[in-house]
């Protein structure tokens, strides 16, 4: 029985020592893989291979980088702009759409109050004359600066009388 393990043993060492051949060289693939794209991008965004061979090329990079960098930023401050000016212009559109009904419904009442008092012209005996007894003064209202001094002005408590 001895004898039978070691051969087995001996027989799968061919087959295991081919798969991790094979499995060898699919992770040295995978890692030739990563490192040529990680050169690849290394080799894009850093410009010292470029800075040593022609150092105004590298200098050109820098500023082309930049330059994106300061598209980009500008595009974004656009786009809020834009959107801050858009919900603005839509508030004040409703607005205007509010003072336009507004507008209209004065209109038609004045109108309609014009028609009341043209009916009511044409016929004399329904008007009321005015005597100036009848006519009711109003005092002028207090200006803004007498408003606050009675507003602050203190109370004053006093004892009221009983009876009528």
């Amino acid at each position: 029985m001895a004898a039978s393990l070691s051969t087995r043993h001996i027989q799968a060492r061919p087959q295991d020592q081919e798969l991790d051949l094979r499995r060898a060289q699919v992770a040295q693939r995978k890692a030739q893989r990563q490192k040529r794209n990680l050169e690849l991008l290394q080799g894009s965004l850093s410009a010292k291979r470029v800075e040593r061979q022609a150092p105004w090329l590298a200098g050109l990079h820098r500023v082309a980088d930049g330059g994106l960098v300061a598209t980009g930023v500008a595009a974004v401050v656009c786009t809020g702009l834009t959107l801050h000016w858009q919900n603005r212009w839509g508030n004040d559109f409703r607005d205007l759409n509010a003072a336009q009904e507004l507008q209209h419904r004065v209109l038609e009442t004045t109108s309609s109050l014009e028609q009341f008092h043209l009916l009511k012209a044409q016929q004399p005996g329904a008007l009321v004359a005015t005597r100036s007894e009848d006519l009711v003064f109003v005092p002028q209202p207090p200006s803004a600066r007498e408003a606050v001094d009675q507003i602050h002005r203190p109370l004053s408590f006093s004892v009221i009388a009983s009876g009528y």
